[in-house]
């Protein structure tokens, strides 16, 4: 697997007291990144078809943050779920490194005009030998 980008992934967490959506960040050193720019057109007007590929190594470095389960994720308490990080549809990936700890979807779009949405993953953790273990992630 080629490496070759860094990137942020935001998890998204409902905050009961604020009654909004967040997102929280983890910061992933050493993952490699393909995107596929395209357009269609139709209806007078240009539409924007760009996807993009994320394979995580499951070796990378994720800022000592443990991956869990959506669920898991979801069900943790405000003092366990900092330590860790997960893959979730609607999730918000930066490319590169943002310093952000938290912000919102609105935040984000407007700080980082690029971001890439989660629609899809797959863990490959189980399934390929040692050296190829990872998470794919696909996005739009």
């Amino acid at each position: 697997m080629t490496v070759n980008a860094d990137i942020t992934i935001f998890n998204k967490r409902y905050i009961q007291e604020e009654r909004t959506e967040k997102f929280f960040s983890t910061r992933i050193y050493g993952v490699s990144l393909y995107s596929k720019k395209g357009t269609s057109s139709g209806d007078n007007e240009l539409k924007k078809s760009d996807t993009y590929t994320i394979r995580i190594p499951a070796d990378a470095d994720t800022e000592g943050k443990e991956y869990t389960e959506q669920l898991s994720y979801k069900s943790m308490d405000d003092a366990t779920y900092p330590g860790y990080w997960t893959l979730q549809p609607g999730a918000i990936i930066v490319r590169g490194i943002s310093y952000l700890e938290t912000a919102t979807e609105t935040e984000l779009r407007e700080k980082y005009p690029d971001v890439i949405l989660v629609t899809n993953f797959t863990d490959n953790r189980d399934r390929c030998s040692d050296a190829m273990k990872h998470w794919r992630i696909g996005g739009e």
